[in-house]
């Protein structure tokens, strides 16, 4: 890849993510085609959504850029670190065959903290899987990427490297319908179809 990016990493047992590609010719893939990726999150409820969510924040995105998700094995089962048992030298030999998921970093602007430890007008940085690099679009299944100038309220936990992820890929997005009104992007894996300001704020008291 060609493109100057940051990379971030990410707990190599929370999220399972595949890559296929679309394209018909085998072998990396070339500008202009589209790669397909599949993610398994967990399904939330209403209650689940805003315990686990460490921030709920209202704002604005203020930039994107492209970077890569490189996996960090970390716990104490196999199923948690397929790293556990091996010697140093085969160690090493796995993380450097660990493939990276293409992913976008994005700036987000947090005007309205219902809740997390930020403060308001404070910038943060959200990961989300997927993007376009080199050329090369990204696809996440019944994924949602956030677009510059948007306003949305998200339901966030902390990720690495300082950054934020969005709960269930697009189960904690909500997109600004104007005023204080957010309708969710993705209303089939996520408990609210809609939500307000002052409905959120009865959430977290």
């Amino acid at each position: 890849m060609n493109t100057k990016i940051r990379k971030f990493t990410v707990l190599a047992g929370a999220v399972a993510l595949m890559l296929s590609a679309c394209a018909t010719s085998p072998g990396e893939p070339t500008a202009g085609s589209t790669v397909q990726l599949q993610a398994d999150y967990p399904v939330y409820d209403q209650a689940t959504l805003v315990e686990e969510a460490t921030l709920i924040v209202e704002g604005e995105v203020l930039a994107t850029e492209p970077t890569v998700l490189t996996p960090r094995f970390e716990g104490d089962t196999p199923e948690e670190n397929p790293l556990l048992g091996l010697s140093e030298a085969e160690k090493k030999a796995a993380l450097e065959e660990a493939d990276g998921v293409p992913a976008t970093a994005v700036t987000f602007r947090a005007d309205v903290v219902h809740q997390g430890t930020v403060t308001p007008g404070q910038e943060i940085l959200i990961v989300q899987t997927g993007g376009k690099i080199d050329g090369v679009d990204y696809v996440l299944e019944g994924g949602f990427m956030l677009a510059k100038g948007e306003r949305y309220l998200l339901f966030a936990t902390d990720s690495f490297d300082g950054a934020y992820a969005i709960l269930g890929g697009s189960a904690g997005t909500f997109r600004s319908t104007g005023g204080d009104t957010f309708a969710a992007v993705a209303p089939d894996v996520t408990p609210f179809s809609e939500l307000s300001t002052a409905q959120v704020d009865e959430l977290t008291e």
